[in-house]
C-alpha cells in the first residue's frame, strides 16, 4: 500500500470525487500491487548475495536458491507487462511520466551500494506517483503545490525507511552498504523527528494555500502528533519495533490520504 499512496494522494488533491476518481483509484491500487512486485523483485535480483549474508533476508527465494534466476526474470517481465497495460489506461503525459521513472526503478538497488543516503534516493523513486495523479487529473493545480505534497512524501519515506533500515544495520556496517540507519547514528531519533514535522507542516502549508476545512488541518495535526508519538516512546529506537512501526504506515498512509480527500472535498466547511 506505500507505494500506492503517494499516487493516489496527486489525484486526491487534483480532482473531486467522482466516477473518475474512483476509476482511477481502481487502477493505481492494481498497479501499486503490480509495481511492488515487480520492484521487490528487482531489489533480490540485485541484492541475492547481500541478502543470503543477512538473517532477515536470507530465506528470500532468491537469496536461498529456491528460486532460480531465469524464472525470477520471466516473473518480472510478466509483471511489468501487466503494469504496462495499467499505464496505458492513461492519458500520454501520464505514461511518458511512468516511463521516465522506470529506469531508476531498475537502478535503485544500486544506491546502497555507492550512495550514503540510498533511503533519499528510495524517497525521490517511490513517490514519483505523486506527479503521475497529478497528470491523470489534467493538471489541474499548479507544480508548486504539488511539488510541497512530493516533499512531504520523501520526507515521510525517508522516516518510515530509516527506521526500518534500522533492523540491519549491524549487518550492513559489517558487509560495507550504505543506509540512512548508519548515516543518522546517535542522531537518528532527533533527524526524524524533525523530518516528521517538517513532513506535517507541508502538508499544514497545503491545506493553507487551498483553504481545505479545519478537519483536514484537525486530521493532519492529530496523526502528526501520534506519529511523533509512535516515534518516541513506541518504536524508540528498538530494532525489534522497528517492523511494526513500518507496517503502522499503512495506516498513516489511509489518514493522509483520507485528510487530502476531506480537505479537497469539504474546502468551505
Amino acid at each position: 500500500m506505500l507505494l500506492f499512496y503517494p499516487v493516489s494522494f496527486g489525484l486526491a488533491i487534483s480532482s473531486k470525487l467522482d466516477i473518475n476518481f474512483f476509476l482511477f483509484i481502481c487502477f493505481f491500487l492494481i498497479g501499486a500491487i503490480i509495481m511492488r512486485s515487480a520492484g521487490c523483485i528487482i531489489n533480490d535480483i540485485w541484492d541475492k548475495d547481500i541478502d543470503s549474508k543477512v538473517d532477515r533476508t536470507k530465506t528470500r527465494p532468491l537469496a536461498s536458491g529456491e528460486i532460480s534466476l531465469p524464472k525470477a526474470i520471466i516473473c518480472l517481465v510478466i509483471l511489468l507487462f501487466f503494469g504496462l497495460i495499467i499505464l496505458t489506461q492513461f492519458n500520454t503525459e501520464s505514461i511518458v511520466l511512468g516511463v521516465i521513472i522506470l529506469p531508476l526503478i531498475f537502478i535503485y538497488p544500486l544506491a546502497k551500494k555507492f550512495f550514503f543516503l540510498p533511503q533519499l534516493i528510495l524517497g525521490l523513486v517511490y513517490n514519483w506517483g505523486v506527479f503521475i495523479g497529478w497528470s491523470v487529473a489534467e493538471f489541474t493545480v499548479s507544480f508548486n503545490y504539488i511539488l510541497l505534497l512530493y516533499t512531504s512524501c520523501v520526507m515521510w519515506t525517508l522516516t518510515y525507511d530509516t527506521i526500518y533500515a534500522v533492523m540491519d544495520e549491524n549487518e550492513d556496517r559489517e558487509i560495507g552498504i550504505y543506509s540512512s540507519s548508519i548515516l543518522f547514528g546517535s542522531r537518528k531519533k532527533l533527524i526524524l523527528n524533525i523530518l516528521t514535522i517538517l513532513q506535517f507542516c507541508l502538508l499544514l502549508l497545503l491545506g493553507y494555500y487551498f483553504s481545505y476545512s479545519y478537519y483536514y488541518f484537525i486530521l493532519v495535526s492529530c496523526l502528526g502528533i501520534v506519529m511523533i508519538f509512535d516515534i518516541n516512546l513506541i518504536w524508540n529506537g528498538f530494532a525489534d519495533n522497528s517492523l511494526r512501526f513500518f507496517k503502522r504506515n499503512n495506516i498513516y498512509g489511509a489518514i493522509i490520504l483520507l485528510s487530502l480527500l476531506v480537505g479537497n472535498n469539504l474546502t468551505y466547511v
